[in-house]
């Protein structure tokens, strides 16, 4: 028994490990993976404002700070070259790269207000988590392909 429980879990962390190992050769794919983890952020965030799960201001307050942290990564996920291969990232990106990493910074500090608002209860999260979503669909208007 005891075999197994230190067997299972290295196998996990080896399979997770693997597929980083792999996906840091490629910037499209870290930023898909980063995008993918934020919108389940969003989504947790969303679904608690909408009530269709109980509000829970530490799991908003993570959420939140996982979008701000990875707002801090986000911009460098775009080198030159990388607007090839299966993106959806807009080429207007490489040539604004000021504006984009501006729009990053600002959703990392409005998802760094909400994770602060949230301890405030549920109608304070929802009034910052508003700025998240705004900054998530104006990003996506100007810098995203479809």
């Amino acid at each position: 028994m005891k075999l197994t429980a230190v067997v299972v879990p290295f196998l996990a962390i080896a399979a997770v490990t693997s597929n980083i190992a792999f996906a840091a050769d490629d910037p499209v794919v870290l930023r898909q993976q980063l995008m993918k983890q934020n919108g389940q952020a969003a989504k947790l965030g969303y679904m608690m404002i909408k009530g269709k799960v109980p509000f829970d201001a530490a799991a908003a307050a993570t959420a939140m700070n996982e979008i701000a942290t990875d707002m801090e990564t986000f911009p460098s996920l775009f080198p030159p070259g990388s607007d090839t291969g299966k993106t959806t990232a807009s080429s207007d990106i490489f040539a604004n790269t000021d504006d984009f990493k501006a729009l990053a910074a600002k959703l990392g500090a409005d998802a760094k207000a909400a994770a602060t608002a949230a301890a405030s209860g549920p109608e304070a999260f929802a009034a910052a988590f508003d700025a998240i979503d705004q900054d998530c669909g104006g990003c996506h208007r100007k810098y995203r392909t479809n």
